[in-house]
This record gives structure tokens, sequence and C-alpha cells, in this order.
């Protein structure tokens, strides 16, 4: 049977284990009494608990250190431990089953620490003395107790699991002037407050905790018992009891780090001390899969075991290399030398082989437990060798086995021992061919070399060049003067960066590269300024709508027609005019399909002849007005500022003029139709003279008889109103039905022009003013001397079924030249 021995002050009591617990305190019931208030009373105890001596500080008020840590709660006692309490030092020695208090008190006051029980105390002994001589008054006390006490039922749980543990419980109620009497498992007690005491094996008791005894006549009282801790015993296949650092305890997901251990090696991790209830434990191995398990702790200071399975998480795998004795590293770990057999944990693993002299070897491998992996015979390359090729002159292209490497100098990183094929090559210099093998990386340092130089000199390969042009044109190259135009010379066959300059014209740069095998010759013509403007702008422009448009480039003529000419009618007076600002110019008419994008609901007058509204066909029956809401709205389409204005509900066009599109002038009109944009004039469009030859337009002739009244006689061009825009033959300038197929709008007002030929007017626009806009070129309707004219004038307002458009625009540079005019 255990016991605990208690020495203090040369005294020695001994308690064996049917009074434990043993209590710690200020009051005479306990068995250790240290010194403090009378008020603090219990304070502690000691239990045995399986084998082991569980110590549990029960105030909260008192102060406890246990080895000169803070304690609140339990503790399980060692040998060597040692409590301060109070102003008491309490030393624990365990001998066997027996526990051995050394107690020393080291206030000025050293209390008595053995008192006798309350059973055997003086009060006790002196109400028996008095029940001896005064039975009287003992009756009327007893009749007093039994009439006025409450019958209270006092129920004891478990607080795990809500069992009743009544039966197997002590309990004791302390307090008052009457006894507690227990009848049928209901305690007699008057009204008031008292202190009970609950011990259960297995379970924390309650000491000293207050209670309130109410009127009623029936009470219940209900105390929950927590359970003492259980003690889990973990074993592992294959064994790890001995080596309980191999792996981690986690339970319900946090790393176990109790300083309460099982024995005096610290294995807390192989037999935890944990709270009763459900925990989930998991062991984390660094060379086994972790293992997890949800258990029971059944507490009360048992002892519990399980058992784990391990499988292991890692594969072996063989390494060989050629040549052997490369060192193997995963990470910063070593792990041997090939050839070897190691052991990797699975998932990806990255080897490193390293070996003096050859370049690193890097391998990534994922790595599934237990199922083995062969690397035999990995090639370990050389270090590759620094080789620095160097050319005069330098820029050099250097190829390496047919791939492109950079110009020289350059360095470059080769392989060993192998053979390279090499080729240098410069435009102007003949190639270098030469195949390199380099020695290894330690017989270059051995030598006291960094590296291999290759120094190539590069020869030279020259090409004839004449140059002819603009005579006494300076040719410079890098601003050295190499010749006046005209003159001949060789020169390398290489791309060669040349300027052209003469005084009062536009220099020109020439990028050319002289052939070896042949002369060659370069022809320069510098250009005035004004000449370079102009050719710098582009010949044809394409609209969204993918309609083509000409340059055409400024000029003079004269508008109208002498007095005597033949067809001649009396508003076609002549006048000197100037077109001074290049412009384009649509090939052809406005088509049906086109217009309709603006206006999607028009017909040209298919309501009348059906042909009108082919998509390919001229759009017809258009305003002048609808004429110029389309150009704006194609300026705006493509982001051009419109040319025209609304004012007034009428369009004008805006001033300055802008770089949208437009309707051309008339003058602009006779320059592209009369007058070929300057290259020879025709009084018709098919040429001087009557009547029209073959292909030259859409007029009225033979096919329209059902149609018109007069028509041309002997002339057939299959149409009998409107033909596809750009069906027959262009004139010079490549502008289609300038004469033929539908007459066109023009941007002028229509006025009867004052004859004027000896002073020149400039880019005329019409009269500002005006109620009607004027009608250029015949169309399908026309078969007279006089309309068949490109002199010819009409005018008008509304839409016809003869009368179409086609748009003008002024080149982006014109309306630069505007905008920084005004």
């Amino acid at each position: 049977m255990s016991q605990i021995i208690i020495q203090a002050s040369n005294e020695s009591k001994t308690i064996n284990q049917d009074s434990f617990p043993i209590r710690i305190g200020t009051d005479l019931n306990s068995e250790v009494l240290i010194s403090g208030s009378l008020a603090q009373g219990l304070v502690a105890t000691i239990d045995l608990i399986g084998d082991k001596y569980l110590l549990q500080i029960t105030s909260q008020t008192v102060d406890a250190l246990i080895n000169g840590n803070n304690l609140k709660g339990s503790h399980w006692i060692k040998s060597g431990d040692e409590l301060k309490i109070n102003n008491a030092i309490i030393e624990f020695n365990q001998e066997g089953s027996n526990l051995l208090l050394s107690v020393n008190d080291i206030s000025a006051e050293q209390p008595t620490i053995f008192e006798k029980r309350q059973s055997e105390s003086i009060f006790e002994n002196k109400a028996f003395q008095k029940f001896a001589t005064v039975s009287a008054l003992i009756i009327i006390y007893f009749s007093f107790y039994f009439f006025t006490a409450k019958a209270v039922k006092i129920d004891v749980l478990d607080q795990l699991d809500g069992s009743f543990i009544t039966q197997d419980s002590k309990i004791n109620i302390s307090g008052g002037l009457f006894p507690k009497v227990n009848i049928g498992g209901r305690y007699l007690i008057r009204s008031g407050d008292y202190r009970i005491k609950i011990v259960n094996d297995g379970y924390l008791s309650i000491f000293e905790e207050t209670i309130t005894i109410n009127e009623k006549d029936s009470q219940d009282i209900g105390f929950e018992l927590e359970r003492l801790p259980g003690i889990i015993s973990l074993k592992t296949n294959p064994d790890f009891n001995d080596f309980f650092d191999e792996y981690d305890l986690y339970l319900d997901g946090s790393i176990y780090e109790s300083k309460e251990c099982e024995d005096s090696y610290g294995n807390c991790k192989r037999a935890p001390i944990l709270k009763a209830g459900e925990w989930e434990i998991e062991l984390r191995f660094d060379r086994y899969f972790s293992v997890k398990k949800k258990i029971f702790v059944k507490g009360k200071g048992e002892t519990q075991e399980y058992f784990f399975d391990l499988e292991p998480a890692w594969a072996d795998v063989s390494v060989s290399t050629d040549p052997e004795g490369a060192n193997i590293f995963n990470g910063d770990e070593g792990l041997g030398m090939t050839p070897s057999n190691i052991e990797l944990i699975q998932g990806k693993n990255i080897l490193l082989l390293k070996k003096s002299g050859y370049k690193d070897y890097n391998i990534d491998l994922d790595v599934i437990a237990q199922e083995s992996i062969s690397l035999d015979s990995l090639t370990l390359s050389r270090l590759d060798v620094p080789l620095r090729i160097v050319t005069e002159p330098e820029g050099a292209s250097v190829n390496l086995n047919s791939e492109y490497r950079g110009l020289a100098p350059i360095e470059i990183m080769l392989e060993p021992l192998v053979d390279h094929e090499l080729m240098v090559s410069k435009p102007g210099y003949k190639d270098i061919n030469n195949k390199v093998t380099l020695n290894t990386i330690e017989d270059l340092y051995s030598k006291g070399k960094e590296r291999v130089v290759l120094d190539y000199s590069l020869e030279a390969i020259f090409g004839e060049v004449s140059f002819v042009g603009t005579d006494g044109a300076k040719v410079y190259r890098s601003d050295d003067l190499i010749g006046v135009i005209p003159f001949a010379m060789e020169m390398i066959s290489e791309e060669q960066q040349l300027k052209v300059k003469k005084d009062g014209l536009v220099s020109q740069e020439i990028k050319m590269t002289p052939n070896p095998n042949y002369p060659q010759k370069i022809e320069v013509t510098l250009l005035t300024e004004k000449e370079s403007v102009l050719a710098a702008i582009p010949k044809i422009l394409k609209t969204s709508q993918s309609q083509e448009m000409k340059l055409i480039l400024p000029g003079s003529f004269i508008m109208g027609t002498p007095r005597r000419s033949q067809g001649r009618l009396s508003n076609e007076n002549e006048r000197l005019v100037g077109i001074t600002k290049p412009f384009y110019i649509a090939t052809k008419e406005v088509t049906n399909n086109e217009f309709r994008v603006f206006k999607p609901k028009h017909t040209s007058g298919a309501e009348m002849f059906r042909e009108l509204s082919n998509g390919m066909h001229p759009t017809v029956m258009v305003s002048w007005a609808d004429a110029a809401a389309y150009c704006n709205w194609l300026s705006l389409k493509e982001s051009l500022v419109p040319a025209y204005e609304k004012t007034d509900g009428q369009f004008k066009l805006k001033m300055p003029l802008t770089n949208g599109y437009r309707l051309p002038t008339e003058a602009e009109w006779e320059w592209v139709s009369r007058y070929n944009g300057g290259a020879g004039e025709q009084r018709y469009p098919w040429g001087e003279s009557m009547p029209p030859i073959e292909e030259s337009g859409n007029f009225a002739d033979e096919s329209t008889e059902s149609l018109l009244t007069n028509v041309l006689d002997e002339y057939w061009d299959g149409y009998p109103v409107t033909s596809p825009s750009g069906r027959f033959n262009p004139n010079m300038l490549g502008i289609y039905d300038l004469g033929g197929n539908v007459a066109e709008w023009v941007s002028d007002y229509y006025a009867v022009p004052t004859r004027q030929i000896r002073l020149v007017e400039d880019d005329p626009l019409g009269p500002t003013e005006g109620t009607a806009r004027v009608i250029k070129g015949s169309s399908w309707r026309d078969s007279s001397l006089t309309k068949l004219r490109y002199a010819f004038r009409d005018y008008g307002t509304q839409g016809r079924l003869d009368v179409g458009f086609r748009i003008a625009r002024y080149t982006d540079l014109d309306n630069e030249k505007d905008e920084n005019e005004n």
C-alpha cells in the first residue's frame, strides 16, 4: 500500500493510501499546515492516480511556484520537484510507491503542521462532553434540526459523458451548527451557506466549494467532475520507441510540446498525458508517410496503447555516370559519389551531379515511394572553353555549325575535343571557312591562358560603279567627297551609304552595294524643292469605299472657247486659269452601291428605267446638296475635316479649304478632261472631230432610239441608259467617263464669266453666291456636237436621270500649307 510521509521540524507523520487525498492549507483540518490567512483555507491537494502522484491547486488566490514556474491547475509530481506556496517550501522525493514531503517554513512563525481531522477536533470533544452532561438540550437541539432542515439531493456527474457517479463519490459538507444527515440519498441541511468537498478516484476533486441552501423543502444540487488526464502509449512498426526524435507528434493539428514527460529521458511524444476526450493524433516522419488516427482518451489516469504501421516514403535510386566519381547532391545534402545507390523521398527531387572539369548535370525526378529508379550511364559533358573571335575590320558575322552567333569581336563558349565548323563573313569581303577543335579547359589553364583567340584579317572584294545624272553633283561617303558626277570608281562590295549634293537642289541619300561580278551604273537626278515635294506625294489614294483617286499636278490653261468655235455657247467666255495646287480626283463616278451605304433607300430613278438602279452603274437622281452631303459623310468616316459647311440651310465650301472630300471645281474638271492634266488639249472625249470613235463612251447611240429622238448614227455602245462606271476607255490620265454615261456636278455656282485672257486667275472656285450649280460633261442622253464637247456648260440644282458626280480632294500637304498661310 502506498504512503505519503510528511517531515517538518524534526517531526514525521505517515498517511496511508486510504486517507488520500491529503490537504495543504491554512485551516486546522489540513494534513500539511502552512502559514497564511485562515480565509484561504484549503489551497492544494495531493492524490495518487494510478501509480503517479498528482498535485492540484484548489485556490485561485494563492501564489504557487513549482520548480520556479507559476502553477495553476495540476502537476504530475516527480522526484526533485520543489513547491513554494505562501511561506512554505515543500520538496518531493518518490521512493518506490511512497512519496516523501519535506516541509520548511521560511516565515518567522512556525505553525504546527499536524492536526487532527475534524472528527477528532476539540470542538467535537466538547460537543460530546456537552451531550453527556446536558442530554435534555441535545434532544431539543435535534428536534429543532429535523424540524427546520431541508431535503437536499446532491448529484455528481461525469463532465465528459454526463453519467452519474454519485455512488462512487465521497461527499463531505462542512459549516453550520447542525449535522448533515444522509437519508435515502438526500441530506437534511438547514438553509444557509456551506462548503462541500467531493472526491472520486479518477477525477479532479472539488474542495471547499460554497453551496447555498434556500428555504425550499426539497432541493437538487448537481456537480460535474472533470476526469483526470489519461496516458497514451504510442507504438510503431518499425519500432521508433528508442528513436522518438524520428517523428513529430501532432494533436488536433498542432505540434505537441508538453513538458510533462513519462520518463527521465523526456520522451513526451512516446507517452503523452492528455485530457480525456476525443483527439486526432498524427505522427509525421521524415522517411515514412505520416499516419493519422482519431482516438478517445478515457482519462482517469489510465494508460491506453495505440499501434501504427508505417509505410516507407522513399524509393531506391541507382546513379552511375561516365566518367565515374561525380558527387551527388539533393539540394545542399551530399548523397555520395557515382556509382551509388541512394534513397530519395517521394515527390519532386532535383539531383545535381558535380565533377571537376565537367559541366554540372541536373536531374528532375518525380519519385514514387517504393518504385525503384535506375539512372545509369549518364554522360557528363566537359566544361566549355571560351573562344574569342576578332576580325579586321570589325563587324563580321560569325556562324558556328551553321548557327549565327553574332558580330566580331565576339566571345563564344565551345565544347572541347569536338570539331566545329566556323564561318566568318562580311559584305564586301571574302568569307573565311575553318574547322575549329579546342583542347580542354584544364589544358588551357595549364598553359596560363584564360581563352583561345582567333584573329582574322578579311580580304576586301571590289566592284566597279559609275555615277551619272545631274552634272556637277557631288557624291559623299561619310562626309568624304568621292567624286563629281559623271565619274566611275571601284568600291568595296558592301552596302554603301552615299549622299549626293548640289547647290539649289534637294540632296539625295543612296544605299547601294557594288557587285564584283559586273559594273553598275547609278543614275541620280536631283530635283528642286518644289519638284521634290511633288515627287513625295502619293500618286494614288484609295477611299474607305475602295474608290481609286489619282494625283493631278498643277498647270495653267484657257477655259471656255473662242467666239467662232463650232458649237460654242454664249456662256463659254475664255479665261486664263492657273491650277497651283496638286489635287486628287476619282477615276470613276460614284456608283449606286457606294452611294447607298450613305443613303440606303436611294433608287436612282428605277421607277422609270430599272437599269438605272444597278449597283455598278453611276448613281443618278441626286441633287447637288445630296452630292455635297455624301462628301462630308465620307470625310467624317475617314476622320478628315469636312469640305462643306451648312449655312442658312445651304452647303458651302469651308474657308480655308480643307483636305476633306468635295466635288471638283469647274476649272479642275476641265484641266483633267479637256487638257488631260497638261498632257494635251482635245475637243471631244475621243479627239478633235466628230463622229465619236468606237468604245469612246456611253452616248445617245442607236440603242436609245426607243427612248430619245436624236441619236448618233452608226454608233453603238450597247447601253440604252447608264452603263457600269469605268466600262469604256479612260483618258490619258486614266480617268473614266469624263464624257458620256452621266454628266457630273461640280462645286461652282453657275454664272456667265467675263472674258479674261491676260491675267491668270489661280484656283478659281466660282461665284460665292448663286441659285444653280454647274454641270459638266455629256451623258447617255447626248448626241449633239455642242453637248459632246468638253467645254459645254450646263446648270441645275435638282437630281436628273443623266446627272451624277465624282469626288475630289486636296492633298494633306495642300491643307497644311493653307493652314500655315492663314
